[in-house]
């Protein structure tokens, strides 16, 4: 059996849902939240060239294993998806420790900062964004900061207007800091009571904003409130193991700076996932099942120990080993501008050392933070603050340095709504990034014969061969459009090009056989006294289809084109009857050989 129609609520022909220092003059510097976002994991962490695994804002799979206040939302091929709780906060753990000794707590804390009695919130920053319309001067926070370069600025240090392509956000000097705004001063921190220190301690905050998402500063400003020291000093010789192979030295100790350590995988190997397959799951070594021309830059060979490894102290001093890569799964890193969309640099095991003082002080003279490493987290991984290593040129008119920012347009399964290979013959969504225009109006496709222009816009597809095909379009805006992938498109590494208005916007993408992906949404029927459930989705290519539902084996009693629209799949398959009246149910289709996105759906 096969149904001949699909209501409009199965597919949505209008528009799939949206996704959710350095060289240049210095003065206006770029913000890592904006400029790589891109390229950071379901973690929130990415690497730079170096290979550093590291984060720059919320590390919300560390959180996950400390407890701290969020919940699991979805489960599939590139990792698990977290929220924060809105309900029920507990104060949050120490999750890191700063180069200058002070430690780094989760989102959330006393409302009161020195009454352990009052309520939880989150706790909130005190910046905002500057209402400017130029950038002609530089707010009062940032002046420590940049000592030798004037508040208001000379002509040659101005930066750019705002503007579609340079959105206030896009630099630090964007931000305001407004004493009292929020809980925290211009270093991100705050005195306060916690539960491991009841007397009160200097301590820096993860920042989340009111729906969740992170807020600048982030972790820490571009400033220690502490004197730093930090990083791979000599170890002194009367400094004894804590921990060290798996195991304490000693009996477990009260102090915050031995105890907060997280510990639990450092005998488990580190596991990623690659951008070029996520179905085929974490690998203790990466990257895997690259494409055939595809260079890449580090990658963990060998297998490698994950989390803290090792913890030495003095009276004055704790010393901590890691290998820099955590016990959660990282991983797997997309990137737009790079072959086969997936960003080229790839997390290594490296060993590290940092150096927490017990007696921390405050500086009377605040230091810049800094490039690199600011700190590390109790998993052993880097810390770093806002900057990306880009800033504006004045003379360029442009960013310099740091990582890649341009108009460009990203690929997702249109099904899914995931990063990663897409299917000859798919139905694919191609979002903006940064200032890119993909088309000059908005329009859906007036029949299921896929248009090759729409809204003004084109699709060329160069597949690996070098191959060039048009694609047919569903939709079109000027910051999404939906095409259908070629059905003869060679697999491996592709360029995607969307025309528009006499300009032309790429992405790449690795374009396979058969990658599935299955689209929100089912119907259920009965026949002959059996349930069956009907679901739709793209990408299963030709080759021969397998379901599960909660994992027991479900016979398919179709799989194919679903007949009205072109790129559209359909899979029947027969309920198994132990699943049956249990409610909802995660259900996974295997085409390929190769895994889709696991759907929930409501059983009879």
């Amino acid at each position: 059996m096969r149904a001949q129609l699909l209501t409009l609520a199965l597919l949505p022909t209008a528009a799939f849902a949206q996704p959710g220092g350095g060289t240049g003059d210095g003065v206006w510097n770029r913000n890592a939240a904006y400029g790589e976002l891109e390229t950071f994991d379901q973690c929130n962490g990415h690497q730079p060239g170096s290979g550093m695994y590291h984060h720059h804002i919320n590390p919300v799979c560390l959180r996950a294993q400390l407890n701290d206040n969020v919940v699991v939302v979805a489960t599939g091929r590139l990792g698990t998806q977290y929220a924060e709780k809105t309900s029920g906060w507990t104060h949050s753990p120490i999750i890191g420790w700063m180069n200058d000794g002070y430690p780094v707590y989760g989102p959330y804390g006393y409302t009161n900062p020195m009454d352990a009695g009052s309520a939880i919130q989150r706790v909130q920053p005190g910046f905002r964004l500057r209402s400017i319309t130029q950038r002609r001067s530089l707010p009062d926070w940032t002046l420590p900061f940049q000592p030798n370069v004037p508040q208001n600025l000379n002509a040659n240090q101005y930066g750019p207007d705002v503007s579609a392509k340079f959105p206030l956000g896009r630099y630090v000097q964007d931000y305001e800091y407004v004493a009292g705004l929020g809980d925290l001063d211009q270093y991100n921190g705050r005195f306060t009571v916690t539960p491991e220190y009841p007397n009160g301690t200097y301590a820096y905050y993860v920042t989340l904003d009111s729906n969740g998402a992170p807020a600048f500063p982030y972790i820490v400003n571009l400033q220690f409130y502490g004197t730093a020291a930090g990083q791979n000093g000599a170890v002194a010789t009367d400094a004894a193991d804590y921990f060290s192979n798996g195991a304490l030295a000693q009996g477990a100790s009260q102090d915050p700076r031995l105890a907060s350590w997280y510990t639990k995988g450092s005998q488990q190997l580190a596991l990623g996932i690659t951008g070029f397959d996520p179905s085929a799951g974490p690998s203790i070594t990466w990257p895997t099942n690259v494409p055939a021309g595809v260079n890449v830059s580090g990658g963990n060979k060998t297998p490698a120990l994950a989390d803290v490894q090792r913890i030495r102290s003095n009276g004055g001093t704790v010393y901590v080993n890691s290998n820099n890569l955590p016990s959660y799964t990282v991983g797997p890193w997309f990137e737009a501008s790079m072959t086969a969309g997936v960003f080229v640099n790839w997390a290594a095991a490296g060993a590290r050392q940092m150096l927490v003082s017990r007696n921390p002080t405050p500086a009377a003279t605040k230091t810049a933070s800094g490039m690199g490493p600011v700190g590390m987290w109790v998993n052993g991984v880097a810390i770093f603050n806002t900057l990306d290593g880009g800033s504006y040129s004045n003379a360029q008119g442009d960013d310099q340095g740091g990582g890649g920012v341009s108009a460009r347009a990203a690929h997702f399964s249109a099904a899914s709504q995931e990063r990663g290979p897409l299917a000859a013959g798919s139905l694919v969504s191609a979002y903006a990034e940064f200032n890119a225009v993909l088309a000059t109006s908005t329009a859906t496709a007036a029949s299921t014969s896929w248009p090759l222009t729409l809204g003004g816009a084109t699709v060329t597809v160069t597949d690996s061969t070098g191959k060039q095909m048009p694609a047919g379009i569903l939709y079109a805006s000027p910051n999404q459009v939906n095409y259908r992938m070629p059905i003869d498109a060679a697999s491996g590494a592709g360029r995607v090009t969307i025309s528009a208005g006499g300009v032309s916007v790429n992405g790449s993408v690795n374009i396979a056989a058969a990658y599935p992906g299955i689209f929100a949404g089912s119907q259920t029927l009965t026949a002959d006294g059996e349930s069956y459930l009907i679901l739709y989705g793209t990408g299963l290519g030709a080759s021969a289809t397998t379901a599960t539902v909660n994992g027991v084996n479900a016979a398919v009693t179709y799989s194919g084109p679903q007949g009205t629209y072109p790129g559209l799949d359909q899979v029947n398959l027969k309920i198994p009857p132990g699943v049956l009246g249990k409610g909802r149910a995660s259900v996974v289709v295997t085409a390929g050989g190769k895994p889709s996105n696991p759907v929930v759906v409501d059983l009879p």
